[in-house]
C-alpha cells in the first residue's frame, strides 16, 4: 500500500522513478572525442558481437563470424543459419546466439552443442562462460534480439539470465524479470549484469541468481556488453545515450502507443545505433543544427561509448563519441594485445585504441 501511494505521488511530482533526469557526463565520463581519434579504423558490415580468443579477434556480422586477418581483411570462419545477435569464447570454441533464439557452439571441446529456443529464452543478446557452465542473457520474453527499441518503448522486464551445464546438458534459469540484460561477464562466484533499461549493472549470485549488490547506477546511457580486461576490471560498452526527451516518452504510456502503432520504427523517438541520417528523424529538423553544423553537445538519439571499470565496477576512463562524430552504436569492446578493440554498428566499423591513453595505436 505504502509503496503504490508512493509511486502515484512520484508520478505526479515527477521524481523517483517518474523523473525524466539524465546524469551529466563528469569525472571519468568527462566528454571526449577518443573514439573518433582512432587512428586504425577497421571496416566491418554490422556488426552484432564481438570477441577475443587464442585465435585472434573475431566479430558476427550478419549470419557470418569472421576472423581479424594481420592485414586487417576478415576471414570468414562460420556460417550460421540466422543472424547473429552475439558471440562469446568458449572451450577453445565460439559461442554463437541467433536471432532464431537459439545458440550453437562451434569448434572447441563442445564443437556442435545446440541450445534450442524455448518460449521463455528466445531473445540472447549476451553470453558469457566459466568451466563447464554457459551464461546466457535473454533481453526480452515478447521480443527478438533486433527488436530492443519496442522492448524499450514497452518498457518491459522480461529478461532472464540462464544456466547450461554442458557436461550435463541441464540448463536452468537463475534471474528473471530483469529489464533487458544485454551484458554478462563472470567474476569468480557472481555474475555482473548490465541491466539496460534500468542503466545500472547487478551483481548476482552464480548459483542462485540472487541480486548481491548493484555497483553501479544511473548510467547517461544504455548498457550492454561487458568483457573482463588484463587489469582485473572490466570493459563496458553503451550502445545509445539517454535523454531527456526518450525519459519523458517513455513515461507517456498514450503517445508511445500511437507512436509504435502509426510510425516506423526508424522514425521513433527512440534511441538508435545511429540517428542523423533522414530529415525526417526526430530532432533531425530543427533545434539540433545552429547555422548547418552539428555541434558535439546536441541533443542526440546516438552516440559511441566505452567504459573501462575497475574490479569494484568503479569507472576509471571513458572512450567517446558524441553527438557530431563518426563511431556510434558500441555493441561490444574487448581486449586483446594490448590494445582496445570496440565495434561501432551505427558506423560499420572497429576502432583499435590503446589502454593507457586513449589514443589510437600507431
Amino acid at each position: 500500500m505504502t509503496l503504490g501511494f508512493t509511486r502515484l505521488l512520484d508520478a505526479f511530482l515527477g521524481r523517483g522513478e517518474s523523473a525524466i533526469t539524465v546524469p551529466a557526463l563528469d569525472g571519468a565520463l568527462r566528454p571526449n572525442r577518443k573514439l573518433d581519434e582512432a587512428a586504425e579504423r577497421i571496416p566491418v558490415e554490422s556488426p552484432s558481437g564481438i570477441a577475443a580468443e587464442s585465435g585472434g579477434l573475431l566479430i558476427a556480422t550478419g549470419n557470418s563470424v569472421r576472423r581479424l586477418n594481420p592485414d586487417r581483411s576478415w576471414t570468414d570462419i562460420h556460417q550460421a543459419e540466422a543472424k547473429i545477435s552475439c558471440i562469446a569464447a568458449i572451450g577453445g570454441g565460439v559461442a554463437i546466439g541467433l536471432e532464431t533464439g537459439a545458440v550453437n557452439i562451434v569448434g572447441g571441446r563442445f564443437d556442435g552443442t545446440r541450445i534450442e529456443a524455448s518460449a521463455d529464452a528466445r531473445c540472447p543478446v549476451a553470453i558469457d562462460s566459466a568451466e563447464n557452465n554457459l551464461y546466457v542473457c535473454h533481453g526480452s520474453a515478447t521480443n527478438g534480439p533486433n527488436a530492443w527499441q519496442r522492448d524499450l518503448m514497452e518498457r518491459n522486464a522480461s529478461g532472464s539470465v540462464w544456466l547450461h551445464e554442458l557436461g550435463t546438458s541441464q540448463r536452468h534459469r537463475i534471474a528473471g524479470e530483469l529489464a533487458f540484460p544485454a551484458g554478462v561477464s563472470v567474476a569468480r562466484e557472481r555474475l555482473l549484469i548490465a541491466e539496460s533499461w534500468k542503466h545500472r549493472i547487478l551483481r548476482l549470485d552464480r548459483a542462485t541468481g540472487k541480486v548481491l549488490d548493484i555497483p553501479l547506477t544511473d548510467l547517461p546511457g544504455y548498457p550492454g556488453h561487458l568483457t573482463r580486461n588484463s587489469a582485473g576490471g572490466f570493459l563496458l560498452s553503451l550502445f545509445a545515450p539517454r535523454s531527456q526527451l526518450v525519459e519523458f516518452i517513455l513515461r507517456e504510456p498514450k503517445y508511445r502507443r500511437r507512436m509504435m502503432a502509426e510510425i516506423e520504427p526508424r522514425y521513433w523517438v527512440a534511441p538508435a545505433y545511429r540517428a542523423g541520417r533522414s530529415f525526417y528523424e526526430p530532432l533531425q529538423g530543427g533545434g539540433v543544427k545552429h547555422l548547418g553544423i552539428l555541434k558535439p553537445w546536441a541533443p542526440t538519439l546516438s552516440f559511441g561509448m566505452v567504459v573501462r571499470l575497475d574490479e569494484n565496477c568503479l569507472p576509471l576512463e571513458s572512450f567517446q563519441s558524441r553527438a557530431d562524430g563518426i563511431t556510434h552504436g558500441i555493441v561490444g569492446a574487448v581486449e586483446m594485445g594490448g590494445h582496445i578493440y570496440a565495434a561501432a554498428r551505427g558506423d560499420q566499423l572497429i576502432a583499435k585504441l590503446t589502454i593507457a591513453s586513449g589514443r589510437a595505436a600507431p
